[in-house]
């Protein structure tokens, strides 16, 4: 027996040192993959030295003798702290990601046949092929100092755990993460079929209702006084509904509104949350003058920034781009296109695809098509042009020295279509949307695009202002159709709060990027108040709402009982219409809401499935008492100490690990954090009303004033950090100080020699 447990004893050691070996390798794997960030490196394809010094928040500050130099030093510090973001980009656009993740994942072969099908792949390529000299060489340099990083090894931890190896970077991959911005910001394509689901559903008359036009009372961001009159108006916008929670801020004011005389500008665009961020800050010390903002890792330049006369800031149009057309069988001109797509640990997958002029042939194998019946549809979207001269664009944008030049900039953009805001130091402030804006005719076909010179612009507008919160864009003496979808409550609450004062600040406008006030809320407070619940815990929430301002404080308990209550205020109102299609179609729908509660569509508080005529107080009633039980299970009985923050946490998703059923990975992968807000707010916060958890997914990506009368102290916030590694002290750095709205500076009045206390200086020197 002594002999049994000496072995046994034996064995178990055994086990512990393989594992306490494994532990160790492990380590030592993720603890070398964290990047260099001081010292010397020799690589070869620069001509002097490149020096890249982090500040204490991990953002590089790229000196060099060339531009070339100077790319390749973001290449290098974007391949260090996000190659594997990078990667994914590059892998959903060119249809790859099964070659990486097809043993772990089969829908990753799924999502490439979808890629391949729209050839997302193709438009990458020709957009290589448009790049003009000057930005073919940038993203030559570019693609050169990523490679010389990836050929130092010791890779991001991901390809650890996955047991692979990166492949090089190549020109068509940073067009890729054009293409995949495009594709997440693109307007059409997913509307279309639920609108024509719910055309099948609803009578004509409900429909309207159900889907209403943009209100007479939000905001318009273009005056009609900045635009000629006209003799015949554009026809009514023929889609304006007002559902757009998933948007972007951005405005900017003249000088005659500001404390110091010089114009601001604002900017808060909302993306996808996730680990890491899609922004990466960078300053690019070029030897025209510095540029300072945001940069996509995968792409050599600053998107969202300033140069040493001006600044600029985007938020998405929200016009509709994507048409999904059908067509009887046999009826298109196709040419086919084969595609082999490999899975990692199976079969290749070769499929056949067909294209038209105007599009590709939507495969209904990878595509939600059965509201069209057997006909074939063509997908129309903006976001294919093989047109797009994005390279030679973006660049432009970035080095333009006055209003003219920033404008003229934009000539060769396709998609995606963005406001684009503007302000210079010389006082001008003004708007522009370059890309492409369909004409179509009376049966819905494209005809053409609105001419560039036609394009919705505006300089220095009479009113000294520009806002957007992806409201509608165009006044009705536009003489173009802007069919889209745009959001109301945000633009009406930035309104509001920049009509507060004629002298505002840096310190004011940050103070409206962080407003938690739901202008949608105190519109339809006063039918809220009205409720009849008929239990104790709902009469303890009513008392409570009945009190409230609208603020989605996290720490308040008001915003976590109006928010359980809003899904079940749905159901009441039109689940009864939509029958077992309500889930599918459950969504925010603020001002269809609206407009039953305290506007002239209250009869949708009928339940039509019952004999009774139910008001809206009484439906109201009962769905918070609904609500307050589930609540109750959830959070506990005590209502009055809920808190928003406590269930309302941004979720910075990781995209391999999140969810991935390993605990360890998932913790160390993926960032969450308490917030305020929701989607109708202007610090947004949005969270799925159908998901049954109050998790954000959508919100700030990045935040920014800049101050045009002293540009080296405009202020900048992003989350969850400048870093995708997750042992880096910058992962997740910046989440909470994001979340508190706090901000910090990136000047451009140092040099290496001068830098700031505890940076850290890289010199990457040219190889013999």
């Amino acid at each position: 027996m002594r002999w049994v447990v000496r072995g046994i004893a034996a064995i178990l050691g055994l086990i512990v040192l393989i594992a306490a070996i494994g532990a160790g390798y492990v380590y030592y794997r993720f603890s070398s993959s964290q990047p260099q960030t001081e010292g010397r490196i020799e690589v070869a394809g620069i001509s002097a030295d490149v020096q890249i010094v982090r500040d204490r928040h991990g953002v590089p500050h790229i000196f060099g003798a060339t531009d070339e130099d100077i790319y390749f030093g973001i290449g290098y510090a974007h391949a260090q702290d996000r190659f594997f973001q990078m990667d994914m980009m590059r892998r959903y656009v060119h249809g790859e990601l099964a070659a990486l993740l097809g043993h772990l994942n089969p829908g990753t072969a799924y999502a490439d046949a979808r890629s391949r099908n729209r050839g997302y792949h193709l438009v990458a390529q020709a957009a290589v092929a448009n790049a003009g000299p000057e930005a073919r060489r940038a993203m030559q340099a570019y693609a050169n100092g990523v490679n010389a990083r990836l050929a130092e090894g010791r890779h991001a931890p991901e390809y650890l755990l996955l047991q692979t190896t990166p492949e090089p970077w190549e020109l068509e991959d940073s067009a890729a993460v054009v293409v995949y911005m495009a594709d997440s910001l693109a307007a059409g394509e997913y509307a279309e079929i639920v609108n024509r689901e719910l055309a099948e559903l609803l009578t004509p008359e409900q429909y309207a209702e159900f889907l209403p036009g943009y209100p007479d009372w939000a905001p318009i961001m273009l005056q009609a006084e900045d635009f000629p009159p006209i003799e015949e108006p554009a026809p009514p916008t023929t889609e304006s509904q007002p559902e757009f929670d998933d948007g972007s801020n951005a405005w900017v004011l003249s000088g005659e509104h500001t404390a110091s005389g010089a114009p601001l500008l604002a900017n808060d665009p909302h993306l996808a949350l996730g680990a890491p961020g899609i922004w990466y800050f960078a300053r690019l010390h070029l030897p025209q003058g510095a540029v300072v903002g945001a940069t996509i890792a995968g792409s050599p330049l600053v998107v969202l920034g300033r140069n040493q006369v001006s600044a600029w800031g985007f938020t998405n149009t929200g016009f509709d781009v994507i048409d999904m057309q059908p067509h009887a069988p046999g009826s298109l001109t196709t040419r086919e296109r084969s595609e082999v797509i490999a899975v990692r640990g199976g079969d290749d997958i070769t499929l056949t695809f067909r294209d038209t002029e105007d599009g590709p042939v939507l495969d209904p194998d990878y595509f939600d098509l059965g509201i069209f019946g057997e006909q074939d549809v063509v997908l129309v979207s903006t976001a294919l042009s093989a047109e797009n001269r994005v390279a030679d664009v973006s660049l432009a944008l970035m080095q333009s020295q006055t209003w003219d030049e920033f404008v003229e900039a934009g000539r060769g953009f396709t998609a995606p279509m963005q406001n684009m805001h503007y302000a210079h130091v010389d006082g001008t402030i003004g708007y522009t949307t370059p890309g492409l804006l369909p004409i179509r005719d009376e049966d819905g076909n494209w005809t053409g695009y609105v001419p560039y010179d036609d394009l919705p612009r505006v300089q220095n507008p009479a009113s000294g202002r520009v806002a957007s919160g992806n409201n509608r864009v165009t006044p009705d003496n536009y003489p173009y159709d802007t069919p889209g979808t745009y959001a109301a409550y945000r633009a009406e609450r930035i309104e509001q709060r920049l009509n507060e004062t004629g002298a505002h600040t840096p310190d004011s406008f940050h103070d409206i990027q962080m407003d938690r006030v739901s202008a949608q809320i105190t519109r339809i407070l006063p039918a809220l108040r009205q409720a009849e619940p008929q239990t104790v815990q709902g009469n303890q929430a009513l008392q409570l709402v009945a009190d409230w301002d609208g603020d989605m404080d996290p720490l308040r308990a008001e915003p976590l009982i109006y928010s359980l209550w809003y899904r079940d205020i749905a159901e009441a109102i039109y689940g009864d219409e939509l029958g077992d299609q309500f889930e599918r179609h459950l969504s925010n729908r603020r001002v269809f809401t609206e407009n039953v509660l305290v506007g002239a569509d209250a009869d949708w508080c009928d339940d039509v499935t019952t004999d009774t005529a139910e008001t809206c107080a009484a439906q109201l009633g009962a769905a918070l008492d609904a609500a307050m039980a589930r609540g109750v299970d959830r959070y506990g009985p005590d209502i009055a100490n809920w808190t928003w923050g406590e269930a309302h946490q941004a979720v910075f998703d990781h995209p391999v690990f999140t969810g991935s059923g390993l605990p360890l990975l998932d913790d160390w992968f993926t960032v969450r954090q308490p917030v305020g807000g929701d989607g109708s707010t202007v610090n947004v916060a949005v969270y799925s009303v159908r998901a049954g958890t109050f998790d954000v997914f959508h919100g700030p990506s990045l935040r920014a004033v800049y101050d045009l009368a002293d540009l080296d102290a405009s202020r900048y916030m992003h989350a969850p950090g400048q870093s995708g590694h997750p042992w880096s002290d910058h992962y997740r750095d910046l989440a909470p100080l994001w979340a508190a709205g706090e901000s910090f500076e990136m000047p451009t009045d140092w040099t290496p020699e001068t830098a700031p206390e505890n940076s850290r200086i890289l010199t990457l020197t040219p190889a013999d």
